[in-house]
């Protein structure tokens, strides 16, 4: 039996288990079609089977695969509100809003749209009456974030992502204002603000100048200048490439050199193609003669080797 086979008969009974309202098969039978063929539709159903089998947080993490096409499907819309609700994530539930609010799209009608609306901010108050108290204890700790693990500390952001949009915000100041906060946690933090919309100066400690900065005037990390300029020039160098493998694998590296410097990318990697020749150095990739004698080089050098040290301690 080839794949398209099996792969026919292991959907024809997740259908049936779904049909029968046997979720944890269900879960089970997408699961493995979804290890054969990763495509959207099996997506929703292992999603939906998910959400059914009261496991919220793994049908989000699933959807996430597929994110901008559940966002313009009406009926994989309504199955990712029901998702992110039930799982209590505020902070995705008020940037998909702030998404439909910018970017009216032909398939998604308003309606949907006001009872999605309506729909969180009823959740979200009867929510935080039992959530306050763990909300004030999140709070407290994020004055100590720092000397907690790495695992820990990424873990406690998470939990952010079950406070409104008045909470998120002030925490979000508390961590930005921290200095010792690691690049990549308060990249992330600022990201989020972006797809919050948030149109207001924020204070950030970056890399020991206090700096200032509008979340909406942002754009996505890997949409800014810095990140899209190292990616060319990656490709006009590697250009006779034929490992596509590889070539993700380095755009995902540089991803992380953008994220280090959001939302300021242009203060420190001020020339992009010469980060990235740098970069492929070190694979080996390219020799000195070919990466020239830039009086900027030794300073590139110098942020790079603290970079990747920031990201091995991230990684640990």
């Amino acid at each position: 039996m080839d794949d398209s086979d099996n792969l026919k008969r292991i959907l024809d009974q997740a259908d049936e288990a779904c049909d029968k309202g046997n979720w944890d098969d269900a879960t089970d039978l997408y699961s493995q079609a979804y290890g054969i063929e990763q495509s959207f539709e099996i997506n929703q159903g292992l999603a939906s089977s998910l959400l059914n089998s009261k496991r919220a947080d793994e049908a989000e993490a699933v959807i996430l695969d597929y994110f901008n096409y559940y966002l313009s499907d009406p009926d994989a819309a309504n199955l990712a509100t029901d998702i992110v609700i039930e799982n209590n994530d505020y902070l995705l539930a008020n940037q998909m809003l702030y998404f439909y609010a910018t970017n009216p799209l032909s398939t998604i009608k308003k309606a949907f749209i006001d009872e999605f609306g309506n729909r969180v901010q009823l959740s979200e108050n009867r929510h935080n009456r039992s959530f306050k108290p763990r909300m004030n204890k999140i709070e407290a700790s994020l004055n100590s974030i720092v000397t907690q693990p790495v695992i820990d500390q990424i873990q406690l952001l998470r939990s952010l992502r079950e406070f409104d949009n008045k909470n998120y915000l002030k925490a979000a100041q508390t961590l930005l204002n921290n200095p010792l906060l690691h690049p990549l946690l308060k990249s992330e933090t600022v990201e989020n603000l972006f797809k919050l919309g948030i149109d207001k100066d924020m204070d950030i400690s970056f890399y020991g100048d206090n700096n200032k900065f509008n979340p909406s005037k942002l754009k996505p990390i890997l949409s800014t200048n810095v990140y899209l300029e190292m990616c060319d020039e990656l490709e006009k160098i590697l250009i006779n490439s034929e490992n596509e493998v590889q070539l993700e694998n380095m755009r995902s590296e540089l991803s992380l050199y953008a994220a280090m410097v959001y939302p300021f990318g242009e203060n420190i990697i001020k020339t992009p193609a010469l980060w990235t020749k740098v970069f492929l150095l070190r694979y080996g990739l390219l020799d000195e003669s070919q990466v020239g004698d830039s009086p900027e080089l030794p300073k590139v050098k110098k942020w790079i080797k603290r970079f990747d040290s920031l990201i091995n301690t991230f990684q640990q």
